[in-house]
């Protein structure tokens, strides 16, 4: 996508980016100062409770800030003593924020620690080699022996590195998984020297590691308005990805603001709105419920050959793709509830279930998409990492 752009700029207080493209966003973003930490973020926490019966713990990972702990079959690792096979109350270990806090859950935090790169992620405690299912089949076995055999932590290779092995570059992926294993060595080492409640390690801010997250032929210009995120950028992707660093521009243009020229204010009043509009003139009604997201699909406008099953079944497939556009801008998540327009065709229920199961699997966060009852519904669920986007914004 050579006419997109990824922009970066500041905006109430944090930072906004965003994939613009054909007038509209994309692969929004929005980083703040968190006190509650950021996930990725690696602690020394001390363990408040252990419950058997939950097999889990509850931790303060920071003063004052509970998380909640789930202790499954990875061996923790604890800077207060050596591990008997035991967590006590106490205990200060090692753990990795994983998800938010939301609504009025805690934070969830993990034993098993993760360092991110843009072709692989490095773990400590899950020690299995694995590949992203969205890599062709044709390049799987071939990324897999570059990953060096040596390597004692576990390996996940990123879609990105499907890139490499188009371009003969496996030697990259290898470099990066020997730098990343390098650093979760000096990690383990250094902690067992932090206190209680020391962040061992925190995780860029978001609009840096979207960088590293989006192949670069997702956009064909990285742009900020501002001369301090420019730098720093430039100093990341020096780093992380240099073969960016030709797209990055600084905006410039003190008579017209970048904000105004990509219609900021506009365009996230359209994600914050319940009602969607589609090209077609039909549109959609986003309501949040207490315990789900419910989506109805509506003919609206268009109201030629309403009767006609081939135009609500175009009707249901232009909404299938702006339902899921609208899930993942808006970083809607838990169970999602969509009334599509009633089909009686079976073989077209088939097809719209099978192109938004396509869909979901383009979605770098885990969607699921259910099923269709006999009422015509559709239940998809997807992971909760993060607030919604308007909460992060709006509060």
């Amino acid at each position: 996508m050579a006419d997109a752009k990824l922009v970066i700029t500041r905006y109430k207080q944090g930072v906004l980016s965003f994939v613009a493209s054909n007038n509209r966003m994309d692969s929004v973003a929005f980083s703040a100062q968190n006190e509650n930490g950021s996930i990725g973020d690696i602690y020394v926490a001390k363990v408040i409770n252990v419950v058997s019966h939950l097999n889990a713990a509850f931790i303060d990972y920071l003063p004052g800030k509970k998380g909640f702990l789930p202790l499954d079959k990875y061996t923790p690792v604890l800077t207060n003593r050596e591990y008997n096979g035991k967590l006590v109350a106490g205990d200060e270990v090692l753990v990795q924020l994983e998800k938010e806090a939301v609504r009025t859950k805690e934070p969830v935090l993990t034993l098993n620690l993760s360092l991110a790169g843009s072709y692989c992620v490095i773990t400590n405690a899950d020690t299995k080699k694995g590949i992203s299912n969205k890599i062709a089949k044709k390049w799987k076995d071939a990324l897999l022996e570059a990953v060096p055999e040596d390597i004692s932590y576990g390996v996940v290779v990123r879609t990105n590195a499907g890139n490499l092995a188009e371009e003969n570059q496996l030697s990259v992926l290898s470099e990066e998984c020997k730098q990343l294993a390098s650093e979760m060595d000096l990690l383990l080492q250094n902690s067992r020297h932090r206190t209680c409640y020391s962040c061992v390690r925190k995780v860029p801010a978001e609009y840096l590691t979207q960088l590293c997250d989006n192949s670069h032929a997702e956009f064909g210009e990285i742009v900020t308005d501002d001369e301090v995120l420019f730098d720093e950028i430039k100093a990341y992707l020096g780093s992380n990805r240099p073969e960016l660093l030709s797209l990055l521009r600084l905006y410039e243009d003190k008579a017209y603001s970048m904000q105004k020229l990509y219609a900021v204010e506009t365009k996230l009043g359209e994600l914050f709105d319940k009602k969607v509009w589609m090209k077609s003139g039909a549109y959609l009604i986003i309501e949040q419920t207490e315990a789900m997201y419910v989506i109805d699909v509506n003919s609206g406008k268009n109201i030629s050959g309403k009767e006609n099953d081939e135009y609500i079944y175009r009707i249901n497939m232009e909404a299938a793709t702006e339902v899921m556009r609208q899930i993942r801008l808006r970083n809607l998540s838990g169970i999602i509830i969509i009334d599509f327009l009633n089909m009686k065709s079976l073989e077209k229920q088939e097809t719209l279930i099978k192109e938004l199961r396509y869909l979901a699997s383009q979605d770098k966060i885990h969607t699921n998409v259910v099923d269709m009852t006999p009422l015509g519904l559709v239940e998809i669920t997807r992971k909760k990492t993060k607030p919604i986007l308007a909460k992060q914004i709006l509060t």
